[in-house]
């Protein structure tokens, strides 16, 4: 499609620019922008809804009221909980902040190591396995990247999962991007309780298939890629949008270029 794209002289992305291919673009000199931090508040935002959707076993209690039952469950409190979040990037930073102010404990995983936690006192930055070790809950929220020395696909697999569901709560949020975690591996994991509950808000194949065993499982929360779409999170997307479009007009260069091509434009 890039190679047949005669006209196109920019490509505009969201956060995650995965779906493009980086090297034909550098070859046809077109740069490939991202919008880093448009939509982290609203994605810590869903992030925090799926965990307390989580602990309050959201069974759509509103759907349920409103067709004449009474479902009562019990609950668990998230304060005194421990959370990892894998990735410490500007949504990671945000949700921190935020499952603070609920009390919970706060672990971090980074691929950056020596930033540590940028002066937020109340985060530790530990390695991957303490951190699956140590944690309630675990919250994905690192790029999808598909090769290299710093590749996140596939990153969480089985392995990970029967170390992460040994012992706490065993609870797994995904608002990155779905192949970032094994997905059959996640359903086996599911359907044998080691992993206790799932929250899903992205797949290995969107729209998710009909028939995919997810829409099955009683213990998983699923919405459709929708964490980053608020009012206020497209009103600054749309914006960059028409930004770079009058910069490239004006031949002058686009913001957020992403780093593979920073040294060519």
């Amino acid at each position: 499609m890039i190679r047949s794209a005669k006209k196109v002289k920019l490509f505009q992305y969201g956060t995650g620019y995965d779906t493009i291919d980086i090297e034909v673009a550098k070859g046809r000199n077109i740069p490939v922008c991202n919008m880093p931090g448009v939509t982290a508040q609203s994605v810590a935002e869903h992030a925090i809804y799926l965990t307390l959707a989580l602990a309050k076993n959201d069974r759509e209690y509103g759907l349920e009221m409103k067709e004449g039952r009474w479902n009562r469950g019990v609950g668990c409190e998230l304060a005194g909980k421990v959370l990892g979040l894998i990735g410490f990037g500007n949504i990671g930073k945000l949700k921190a902040r935020m499952a603070h102010g609920i009390g919970m404990k706060i672990l971090a995983y980074r691929r950056d190591k020596e930033k540590g936690n940028e002066g937020i006192d109340f985060v530790d930055i530990v390695d991957l396995d303490s951190l699956l070790e140590r944690s309630d809950i675990v919250s994905i929220l690192l790029p999808l990247i598909k090769d290299g020395f710093q590749r996140t696909n596939g990153l969480i697999g089985k392995e990970e999962l029967e170390r992460f569901g040994a012992k706490g709560l065993g609870w797994i949020i995904n608002t990155s991007r779905g192949a970032i975690i094994n997905e059959k591996e996640l359903i086996q994991s599911l359907k044998k309780n080691v992993i206790r509950k799932a929250a899903l808000d992205v797949y290995e194949t969107e729209p998710l298939p009909q028939d995919s065993e997810l829409r099955k499982l009683p213990n998983v929360i699923l919405t459709p890629h929708i964490a980053g779409d608020t009012r206020e999170a497209l009103i600054r997307r749309y914006t960059l949008i028409a930004e770079n479009t009058i910069r490239i007009m004006n031949n002058e260069k686009p913001k957020y270029i992403v780093k593979e091509l920073e040294s060519v434009f």
